[in-house]
């Protein structure tokens, strides 16, 4: 009832558009092109005990079939059906990833950066609120053209990860930055962000962030309870970190110099003549 779920990283939803669903069409859609090997030495070099797929019907009945490596004519992969002792050539290349967060729906929150009416953010050093006047139009202030770009970026608000709301890393995370985006549909959806703890030298520290919906119903606030989800690069990057950040980002530098252009070889002689007048 509750839909498809990744039972091992913390019963999260499945990416069913992009995960499930192609896998199930490519196990409809293969066929069984004959007989490989019933070779007890061909068999361990097919790799078939390193990737299984069972599927389980509402009778409870069962169905595995193992696959291997590409068979030789590259058509697709090996194959061993549960109950049989030899292997068959199929034309299935699904991709089974052995991951389990790989299966995973990390999308928190989507929707189209015109859609968002008002983006406030909240920092320890101050506030800042961007609107816009109307479907279709800039945000307004100065700033506008930088609140474009981030409010592009914060209308998919996806995780690179999902770790337990026990993690020890979730509770000594710091607080960083709140933003609000107000829809043109009256919802508003609350971002907090959090630096985790500090990593070995040449790792990035991870950045927490947490999506609360104002529809109660809406599944961010569900998944919210379930899991500390960890922002993907990206998004994390594109958030200033305090509001002295975003001012000193929209402030322009002094302009540089033009460069000389450098031309090779020996320095010009200038030829001179009593001949030559100038006016």
């Amino acid at each position: 009832a509750d839909g498809w779920t990744v039972k091992e990283k913390l019963s999260l939803p499945v990416d069913v558009e992009n995960r499930l669903q192609p896998l199930l069409r490519s196990l409809q859609k293969a066929k069984d092109l004959g007989p490989l090997t019933a070779n007890a030495k061909r068999l361990e070099r097919l790799g078939l005990t390193e990737s299984a797929i069972t599927l389980t019907t509402d009778d409870g009945k069962q169905t595995t079939l193992q696959f291997g490596k590409q068979t030789e004519d590259g058509v697709g992969a090996s194959a061993r059906r549960g109950d049989q002792p030899a292997a068959i050539r199929t034309d299935f290349t699904g991709a089974l990833e052995g991951d389990p967060a790989l299966w995973v729906d990390l999308n928190l929150f989507v929707t189209t950066p015109a859609n968002i009416k008002a983006v406030s953010f909240t920092w320890k050093d101050g506030t800042a609120t961007y609107t816009r006047k109307e479907l279709g139009a800039l945000f307004d202030g100065k700033e506008g053209n930088a609140v474009e770009d981030i409010v592009a970026t914060l209308a998919t608000v996806r995780a690179a990860d999902a770790i337990a709301r026990t993690d020890p890393a979730v509770a000594s995370a710091g607080r960083s930055a709140e933003v609000k985006l107000t829809l043109f549909d009256g919802s508003v959806v609350t971002l907090r962000f959090a630096k985790g703890p500090v990593t070995p030298p040449n790792e990035s520290p991870k950045t927490f962030v947490q999506v609360a919906h104002s529809d109660p119903k809406h599944k961010a606030n569900a998944l919210a309870q379930q899991a500390a989800f960890i922002a993907v690069p990206w998004l994390a990057e594109q958030i200033p970190a305090s509001l002295a950040d975003f001012k000193k980002g929209q402030t322009p530098g002094p302009e540089a110099a033009a460069p000389m252009i450098q031309i090779p070889g020996p320095s010009p002689t200038l030829i001179t003549s009593p001949n030559i007048k100038l006016k």
